[in-house]
């Protein structure tokens, strides 16, 4: 049974969440070189000492950063504040019409000189590391004497008002236990934000991980009791980067990595051109595809979970989106595709991927943005790039009912897939000709009318699918049986051979290995999501199947809608009913678990792309012998 959960879609109901990022992505991180005046033992940039980039490379980037539309750039290292030629890129920033921000030690704004001149300077945002609440423990972490110049120039920023201030605690094991105590080395906490980080398994902390990196999950309860001594102090900003939102539960809207910041580009002192800022270094376990934040979280990193193990994630079970809004600003822009001023630098693009170009009629284009913390950057990068996920939405529909009357798909313009630029421009997307998920139903219809035989539709609910399967139904060649926790009549014309009970896949599962009963074909389509525990519940249903028999699994991918600022303003004005889905699947992960169901081998896997719509679709087989073939 379909249900259309949309983030961002009016107040949460509960058990779900539906939140927005905050700070719009204005800002540009470019790190100057990896020289530095500490060595810290948990500093991952520690391989590239001795990559500087050169002034006049950097002068390049920042002027290209302002092209591409960012609004503040953030110098970082490395060390910026030890270069000599820092205040010229102060200048240079200025020049360019961008803010600046700095990424430092603390250590040179203890300098009174040199503070005296970054004053001159309209800095607008600061993160400074802080690595303990005493020197015993920083300097132990630093290896050098830097404690008191850093806890000097946090004191030098934090009596600016017109900053935005964050002092960053780096958690190794070295710090883990005094975490309580650094906030009493805030000297204005109502002026700045107190940040926690896992310490990243890269660089240094690769030569001394055991003595460097805590285990993930005690740093995550250190952290989550210093977040809570913190939230008593009035005034002070909290924030935590590093983990999966499974360690870190009642904290979750604290995650505050270089999105939540504000952050959408990033350029490597090595790199010859800006990039848009990814988790790349993140990764995900196996339990993880049972967990219902799996689609906003960005996992933990992966050196850790190679080294480590992947023992201490817990999947999560709450009812989440399954969808996005594009939100479409009110203003169009003319935009002609042979003489791109995006692809030659006239304009600036859109969010690489929270962002894209939606055509309209006479050659104008509407910028659409994505605002929901409902969806990781990598969750949309799949959806939008990969499966291709965007749609038109009805005029009128609030909601879609029916995908093929309401939702129109949006393509991507052929130009824009060969562009040099679509590294950086998610591209323009039109209305696809006579789109109306035809291939998806063919799809279905033909595999459904290959049934014959005991037929189990598990989560049927109005068993929409059943016409198919009425001419062997009618013959006395299939009979159908449909549960669901709200079954609905049967129509008179399938009364001869179809029947529904009132039931749930949970109390099904656990009577799975007493019943006898066995089906030719077991069904699960567009319910998958609605299962609380997901590959407990499809070994159970592949114990009913009978060897030879089809297990038959179809269910949607993440998809996004788009909508004008007015239609959102209608939806949030709705009382909306509550999610319903447990989680959302993409293609790769719904062919991975099809394709490890005890019992069953994977026969036929039909992508997003094979059915031209937002369904996946898996028929599975059981061997007429009733072989495990999951057995060696």
């Amino acid at each position: 049974m379909l249900v259309y959960d949309v983030a961002g879609a009016g107040p949460a109901p509960s058990g779900s969440e539906t939140t927005t990022l905050g700070p719009l992505f204005s800002k540009a991180i470019l790190k100057t070189g990896y020289r530095c005046n500490n060595n810290c033992t948990f500093c991952h940039s520690a391989p590239h000492r001795g990559c500087e980039a050169s002034t006049a490379e950097l002068l390049r980037k920042i002027d290209s950063a302002r092209a591409l539309g960012a609004e503040m750039l953030v110098l970082s290292g490395g060390e910026p504040t030890i270069r000599r030629d820092f205040f010229g890129l102060l200048d240079a920033i200025q020049r360019a019409g961008m803010a600046a921000g700095l990424v430092t030690n603390g250590r040179m704004l203890a300098v009174a000189e040199f503070q005296r001149r970054l004053l001159a300077h309209p800095l607008r945002w600061v993160q400074i590391s802080l690595c303990g609440p005493d020197a015993r423990i920083h300097d132990a972490v630093t290896r050098t004497r830097s404690f008191f110049q850093t806890l000097a120039g946090i004191e030098n920023l934090s009596a600016r008002d017109d900053l935005d201030l964050t002092v960053n605690v780096v958690v190794t094991a070295t710090a883990m236990g005094s975490l309580g105590h650094v906030l009493s080395r805030i000297p204005c906490p109502s002026r700045t934000r107190l940040k926690f980080s896992f310490v990243e398994p890269e660089g240094n902390a690769l030569d001394g991980f055991s003595s460097v990196v805590p285990k993930m999950s005690d740093a995550a309860r250190a952290i989550c009791r210093a977040l809570a001594r913190a939230s008593r102090v009035p005034g002070i900003r909290t924030a935590w980067d590093g983990f999966p939102l499974c360690l870190m539960s009642g904290f979750e809207k604290h995650e505050a990595a270089l999105r939540e910041d504000g952050f959408f580009l990033m350029s490597e002192a090595f790199e010859k051109d800006w990039y848009p800022v990814d988790d790349r270094h993140r990764g995900f376990a196996t339990v993880c595809l049972e967990c219902s934040l799996r689609r906003k979280c960005r996992g933990a990193y992966r050196t850790y979970l190679r080294i480590a193990g992947e023992s201490e994630l817990r999947p999560r079970y709450r009812r989440v989106s399954n969808s996005f809004n594009l939100i479409r600003s009110p203003r169009p822009e003319t935009l002609i595709l042979s003489r791109c001023d995006i692809r030659h630098g006239r304009r600036p693009p859109p969010d690489a991927i929270r962002g894209l170009l939606v055509a309209s009629c006479g050659g104008k284009v509407f910028r659409c943005r994505i605002d929901s913390a409902d969806f990781s950057d990598e969750t949309l990068e799949t959806s939008i790039r990969r499966e291709r996920q965007v749609y038109r939405l009805r005029p009128k529909n609030l909601l879609p009912t029916d995908f093929a009357r309401d939702l129109r798909k949006l393509s991507l313009h052929p130009a824009c897939e060969r562009c040099p630029q679509h590294r950086l421009c998610p591209g323009l997307f039109r209305p696809a000709r006579n789109h109306r998920f035809s291939r998806a139903r063919r799809i279905l219809a033909k595999e459904l009318s290959r049934l014959e035989g005991d037929v189990l539709d598990v989560g049927c609910g109005t068993a929409p699918y059943l016409v198919h399967m009425a001419k062997a139904g009618k013959a006395g060649q299939l009979s159908y049986r449909g549960i669901d926790p709200r079954p609905a009549s049967i129509p008179l014309r399938f009364g001869s051979f179809a029947k529904f009970e009132k039931g749930s896949i949970e109390r099904l599962a656990r009577a799975s290995r007493r019943i006898r009963e066995r089906f030719d074909a077991v069904l699960v389509l567009r319910a998958m999501a609605h299962f609380r525990h997901l590959s407990a519940s499809l070994d159970a249903l592949a114990e009913l199947v009978r060897p030879g028999g089809v297990l038959l699994l179809a269910d949607d991918v993440v998809f996004g809608v788009e909508r004008t600022a007015i239609a959102m303003e209608r939806l949030e004005g709705r009382k909306m009913p509550p999610f319903e889905h447990y989680r959302t699947l993409s293609a790769d992960e719904a062919r991975n678990i099809a394709g490890r169901i005890a019992g069953m081998r994977l026969e036929q896997f039909y992508s997003p792309a094979d059915t031209d719509s937002t369904l996946w679709l898996a028929k599975l087989r059981k061997d007429s012998r009733g072989k495990n073939y999951q057995d060696p």
